[in-house]
């Protein structure tokens, strides 16, 4: 059993860190050499509650609430029984969802009940995975409402409210070809010598609105290898709404970065739809594309679900669509705030923020920022993607877990950066962060 860790500290300050490295260099000249000076900003203040995913120093995976600097485990399991990019908490902080020995749960975080995932009320529990399948990291996002909870595991796409009651919205194909033919055979058939798998990779699955999930369905191998009994190569876009899930494959390439209410972003590959390059491989791995912010309702014509252009207003000049770049929605407004670094080079500390309308899209305010991290600072920049925000009216103070374990707390208005400190040894992500 752990036990509450003592109180977070936060690092030095640039002014502290700029100081010791000039006392340094009177005894070594080289010692802070290394990269440029990180911008002289004050360190945010860390208030709230922020929930960490994470491994601890023996090895196992855990999740931990920290409050005013006092770190609390919530769930504390193997490393295999407990993958982390599995777990997420509800926009209210009330639920946990993540995958544990094989099974989908979701906790209540009032009552500390862990509900398993079931397709009907008296059935067993589900199972991400079987025996057999191929290898994958599970992930759970909840829609904007905080009312269900999406798993992608192995065995397909879930859809479970808060007391663990859903439905499978898609399987994942896994099939078998036999070396030199067309065939695909299921796995439950005799493996033989010549026997090599293609497999249906399965994008996680993310809200786009409340009853809508969009997912793509990648084959691992070459189509003219496996022939036409290959899975569709697609964006799916499902309605979960109803009693049984409707599924649509779309002729555009397109996924849904973030949703709130029922603005939508959306990442858009145009140049990547199956007609363009019908080789599964070569949409598998795709870049960022053309961001595009949306009415999730608009997705309902299929017109617009097929050419999202059209009905979306382009984010192209906020530059998310270079690495390393980050957004959240405000919860309090559905703002969306954007941050893009202004250069790939990691030596540079300028960002582009954006905030721009929940509802039009339009800029409200845009300018270039130095961010005290990267290069010389001892806080890494984000890998990019969606982070956590402070979940209070006007706040715009992010987390994010570094590339090095580390939990960044960074203020988007003024530019300063702080560490977390925790009982973890490697931070894989910042979950949520609630204001007390």
């Amino acid at each position: 059993m752990q036990t509450r860790s003592e109180p977070t500290t936060v690092i030095r300050s640039a002014r502290t860190v700029r100081a010791a490295c000039a006392a340094a260099a009177l005894l070594a000249v080289s010692a802070c050499s290394s990269g440029p000076t990180p911008p002289d900003l004050a360190a945010p203040q860390v208030t709230g509650t922020v929930y960490v995913a994470g491994t601890a120093a023996d090895g196992s995976s855990t999740v931990w609430q920290v409050t005013r600097g006092a770190a609390e485990p919530l769930l504390s399991e193997g490393a295999q029984i407990l993958p982390l990019t599995s777990v997420s908490l509800s926009p209210d902080g009330a639920h946990l969802a993540y995958v544990s020995a094989n099974s989908l749960y979701v906790k209540d975080l009032r009552t500390g009940a862990a509900l398993p995932g079931r397709l009907a009320a008296d059935a067993v529990p589900e199972a991400a995975a079987d025996p057999g399948m191929p290898q994958g990291s599970p992930c759970s996002v909840w829609s904007p409402d905080g009312k269900r909870v999406a798993f992608t595991v192995q065995r397909g796409v879930f859809v479970f409210d808060t007391a663990g009651t859903g439905s499978r919205v898609s399987g994942r194909p896994v099939s078998a070809w036999r070396e030199g033919r067309r065939d695909l055979r299921n796995l439950a058939s005799p493996p033989t010598y010549h026997d090599a798998r293609a497999t249906s990779e399965m994008t996680c699955a993310h809200w786009a609105g409340a009853t809508r999930l969009v997912f793509d369905r990648v084959g691992q191998d070459r189509a003219e290898s496996i022939g036409s009994a290959a899975e569709a190569n697609t964006t799916t876009l499902a309605r979960v709404d109803a009693k049984a899930p409707q599924l649509t494959n779309l002729s555009a390439r397109w996924s849904a970065s973030d949703t709130c209410g029922d603005r939508v972003l959306l990442d858009y590959h145009p140049e990547q739809s199956p007609a363009a390059t019908p080789s599964p491989v070569a949409n598998s791995a795709r870049r960022s594309g053309t961001p595009l912010l949306m009415a999730a309702s608009s997705l309902d014509y299929r017109a617009y679900a097929d050419s999202p252009q059209t009905a979306a207003e382009a984010l192209t000049s906020t530059g998310i669509a270079a690495e390393g770049s980050v957004w959240y929605f405000a919860p309090d407004t559905c703002r969306l705030t954007t941050a893009a670094p202004k250069s790939a080079d990691e030596g540079t500390y300028d960002y582009l923020v954006t905030t721009l309308d929940g509802k039009t899209g339009k800029t409200v305010q845009q300018r270039t920022l130095p961010l005290a991290v990267g290069a010389g600072s001892p806080l890494a920049r984000p890998a990019g993607g969606h982070v956590t925000a402070l979940a209070a009216p006007g706040g715009h103070t992010i987390a994010y877990a570094t590339r090095d374990g580390k939990i960044a707390v960074v203020d988007l208005g003024s530019g300063g950066a702080t560490e977390l400190k925790g009982p973890w040894k490697n931070a894989v992500s910042a979950v949520g962060w609630r204001s007390n």
